[in-house]
């Protein structure tokens, strides 16, 4: 039985939340909280297996929220809820922790499914917010399709380390530095990464990566 705990300040999202995973086999809603230091509190006291996170709860600075939860002595999975896609913040959200990206008037159909994907370490999106970030993006899944799966297997090793540090947020100088390659072979591999997988940026390579498993999200916290 995984144990979720709903943070939000919005009533009918949270009610909205409760009604959709009450029924829902293998998922109980232990508890909720309205603001940031709640939850934390909350977190401590309940160990949430899941915690599905507005991210309006936190204005300042949700990826700094999304990494104090992930430090808790639980280390819960955080699940976001946005009313709009943001692709400049979400790579940085990701690398602070986040399991999941999910839009606030999503269907109901599949929440449960997307939670259980999130604990097995597979990030989920939702294909609204892919649309933002990838010209062929799916219907809803998180399950790569075959020819995804084809054009990750064009990686080279090499690529693949390169990749792998920038999904960590290193800059071109420090991948160069870690890998005793120069600035411009670090960016070479990049333009050969965002040829060979379909992509128009370090966004979209590294988001795709984490849709077909070869960075995990567990990795990105390193």
């Amino acid at each position: 039985m995984l144990k979720v705990l709903i943070a939000t300040g919005r009533p009918l999202i949270r009610e909205g939340l409760q009604r959709v995973l009450e029924g829902a086999s293998g998922l109980q809603v232990v508890g909720h909280a309205a603001a940031a230091d709640p939850l934390l509190e909350r977190v401590r006291q309940l160990a949430p297996d899941v915690v599905l996170l507005d991210l309006g709860l936190a204005e300042d600075d949700a990826r700094d929220l999304v990494g104090r939860l992930g430090r808790a002595p639980s280390a819960p999975v955080v699940v976001g809820i946005t009313d709009r896609a943001d692709p400049q913040a979400l790579l940085g959200l990701v690398q602070a922790g986040l399991g999941g990206y999910l839009l606030a008037n999503r269907e109901a159909a599949g929440l449960a499914e997307a939670i259980r994907a999130c604990t097995a370490g597979i990030f989920v999106i939702d294909a609204e917010i892919m649309s933002e970030l990838a010209h062929d993006s799916p219907l809803y899944r998180y399950v790569p399709a075959p020819e995804e799966v084809e054009r990750a297997r064009l990686l080279s090793q090499r690529e693949l380390e390169v990749l792998s540090r920038i999904a960590r947020g290193k800059s071109t100088a420090q991948v160069a530095r870690e890998l005793y390659i120069s600035p411009k072979t670090v960016r070479n591999h990049l333009s050969h990464i965002m040829q060979k997988l379909g992509v128009r940026d370090r966004t979209q390579a590294v988001l795709f990566a984490l849709r077909v498993g070869l960075i995990r999200r567990h990795d990105l916290m390193g």
